[in-house]
């Protein structure tokens, strides 16, 4: 701080801010001249320390060999008064030291506890990944790996004896070159010494718990740390495998959304699929090497700090909002999703629309199975895209949702890469390392008039043991395609006419491939027609809100009872559920920040068991805000900036013109009734 001030003026304060003023304002001084001598030192600086505050130092006063002070007269009430200030202060500052200490304690004390079910997993394919990570890295000691129930995301824990725990779901789903991404990264916390560093911070933030500036530092601080993880992976990866190491983050995230995991010391992988935003735009912009800094920066960002002691302003979200504004229709539909070249549809012809190449598709499936998604991608990682692949997966599954939901998907590609090398066959885990023994069976095999390579190993199945998966690839017309499905569910006569049923989409018969009653993205007009034409009424479709950054990142036609997603809130009737994000540089919200805006015909959710909070009006409507105490459609979300806390969660329901809006406020808490503004005085398509 005195580097904003003159030093005269600085030195000045320090001497004379215990001085009391007259009615003109200035100090009453008496001079006094002291003869210089030991002894008269000695008394002056016992009258400095007491005179001046306790964290200025009197010794100053020794170095003049002719001392001249400026001592005032003060009453005994005054020093009473100062010291009991002082007093209550300190007791305040160790009361909150005291609570955070008893919090973290009971915390860890739980957190701990449900350790003792965590198992350690043994598995050969998991262990080799691990060990090729590990070497890759440079880390000698052996980390073991666990995996544990009742967790969102990977994370690695224990100072002395780390350990990286991976939630069950997780070992289930990801394949071997996912897996060796998720434990890079948390070996990268590890060799970076990154708990070490939370044990220090978390130090910083109980000392200055009263300091706002020490929790956003320390939230800035985790979120750069991520990211620094993410490219000492993509470092040891290589830049061909970035695109790769990208969708890994965010079809991880897509599964497993909303963490609410205990604040110990922890080094996640992430904690809402909604923050990798950021995270996927350095992957995208990564270039090997980028990110070590040279001696001459570090001395360059170490003068900068020590002359301007905190980064420049930004401006605020107003401005960028109103710099940044795209115009926007709904014929356009410029939907700024996280991932444009990847797509899901409920039906055949939606997604044939977007399909670059002509593919076949089964007209057989064993009796219960139904489509599920289809859904269109690409995947390179190469330099150049010396590998890229285009895709088209088709999912079935019968018994949506039950304990004996089972699954299969039909694959078809095209383009340099194969669907080995890129970890897309359930029966078998690629390794680009030479030298390295396959962990599969494979074998020539003859299905109907079909040849092709039949891929055996055994893998974990969604929240269930180990079972055998499969996967039939062939090829046909410079197509390749595969069938990746569990020997229990699907038996080799099934195989086999599905196998022989494949045929062009306009000539299949007997499979329904319409989608009907299933939930669908909006990505045009055709889309959206489509959206109105079940709802039966005009909507709303801001694609921005407000002047507050927020912009349309999601549309999604909810139907009642559908059999492809699985949102948080599923309604009773059909609903258009519009999302809005934050800006990922805002200064205004926090990073994880959602708006969630709901069309229909019927309340989506039930009011009875939410809390009522207060009714405002807008434009003559009457609006409720109620907040969801139990969690009944969502779990406690931690805010991203400070741990101890829980983002708000809040509901605005309203009735206008016959149709019910819902805004579900995740965070967001500035400037809540000028978006809430937006959204009701929103014109209908």
């Amino acid at each position: 701080m005195f580097n904003l001030v003159p030093q005269a003026i600085a030195d000045k304060w320090t001497t004379d801010q215990s001085h009391p003023a007259d009615n003109s304002g200035s100090v009453k001084q008496r001079e006094d001249t002291f003869e210089s001598g030991d002894e008269t030192k000695a008394a002056l600086q016992q009258r400095a320390e007491e005179t001046l505050p306790s964290d200025l130092s009197a010794s100053r006063l020794e170095d003049s060999d002719l001392v001249t002070a400026t001592p005032l007269s003060h009453s005994g009430e005054e020093n009473r008064g100062g010291s009991s200030i002082l007093k209550i202060g300190l007791l305040i500052w160790l009361g909150g030291l005291v609570f955070l200490g008893i919090y973290y304690l009971v915390v860890t004390l739980r957190f701990r506890k449900q350790l003792r079910f965590a198992r350690r997993i043994n598995n050969e394919e998991v262990l080799s990944v691990l060990k090729a990570c590990s070497e890759q890295l440079g880390i000698k000691p052996n980390i073991p790996v666990y995996e544990i129930s009742g967790f969102q995301s990977p994370w690695i824990y224990g100072m002395l004896k780390p350990r990286i725990y991976l939630p069950e779901d997780i070992v289930v789903i990801a394949d071997s070159r996912q897996l060796r991404h998720v434990l890079l990264h948390e070996l990268a916390h590890y060799k970076r010494k990154d708990l070490w560093f939370n044990s220090l911070w978390t130090l910083a933030v109980w000392l200055h718990w009263f300091n706002p500036l020490v929790w956003l530092a320390r939230q800035k601080m985790a979120s750069d740390r991520e990211m620094a993880c993410d490219a000492v992976v993509l470092e040891a990866l290589g830049e061909r495998e970035s695109s790769s190491y990208g969708m890994t983050l965010l079809m991880l995230s897509r599964f497993f959304s909303r963490s609410s995991s205990p604040r110990v010391n922890l080094s996640y992988f992430f904690n809402n699929k909604n923050e990798t935003k950021r995270r996927v735009m350095m992957i995208t912009k990564f270039k090997q090497g980028s990110y070590k800094l040279s001696a001459t920066a570090i001395l360059l960002i170490l003068v900068l700090s020590a002359v301007l002691l905190t980064n420049a302003n930004v401006d605020s979200n107003a401005s960028q909002a109103a710099d940044s504004k795209v115009e926007n229709t709904v014929s356009s539909f410029q939907i700024d999703r996280l991932i444009p070249s990847s797509k899901w549809f409920h039906n055949l012809d939606r997604a044939l629309a977007f399909s670059t190449f002509d593919f076949k598709a089964p007209d057989y499936l064993p009796e219960g199975y139904r489509l599920r998604n289809v859904d269109l991608s690409e995947n390179f990682s190469r330099a150049n895209k010396a590998d890229w692949i285009e895709l088209v997966t088709i999912t079935f599954v019968s018994n949506f949702g039950q304990q004996d939901e089972q699954n299969f998907e039909i694959k078809a590609s095209k383009g340099n890469g194969t669907l080995l090398e890129h970890q897309l066959l359930w029966g078998a885990s690629y390794s680009q390392e030479p030298g390295r023994a396959p962990s599969y069976r494979q074998e020539d095999l003859t299905l109907g008039s079909m040849k092709g390579i039949m891929y055996t190993t055994t893998r974990s199945k969604y929240k269930k043991k180990p079972e055998t998966a499969k996967s039939f690839v062939w090829q046909e017309n410079g197509v390749t395609y595969s069938i990746n499905y569990y020997s229990a569910d699907l038996t080799q006569e099934e195989l086999v006419k599905v196998v022989q049923s494949f045929a062009l989409p306009e000539q299949v018969q007997y499979v329904d491939y319409k989608g009907e009653g299933n939930s669908f993205p909006l990505y045009d007009e055709t889309d959206l027609q489509e959206a109105k034409h079940i709802l039966g009424f005009p909507v709303k479709f801001p694609f921005a809100i407000s002047d507050y950054g927020l912009k349309l990142s999601d549309s999604v036609m909810q139907q009642v009872d559908d059999q492809n997603t699985g949102f948080s809130i599923r309604p009773d009737t059909d609903a258009l559920k519009n999302s809005y994000r934050v800006p990922y540089n805002s200064s205004i919200y926090e990073i994880n920040d959602t708006i969630d805006y709901y069309q229909s015909k019927a309340p989506i959710v039930d009011v009875n068991k939410l809390s009522f909070m207060h009714k405002l009006g807008i434009n003559g409507i009457e609006i409720s805000a109620y907040a969801d105490k139990d969690h009944i459609y969502w779990e406690p979300i931690h805010s991203d900036n400070n741990q101890l806390k829980f983002k708000t969660q809040t509901y605005y329901v309203w009735k206008q013109d016959g149709i019910y809006y819902t805004a579900f406020f995740l965070g967001v808490d500035k400037h809540q009734e000028e978006n809430l503004k937006a959204l009701v005085l929103a014109p209908v398509q």
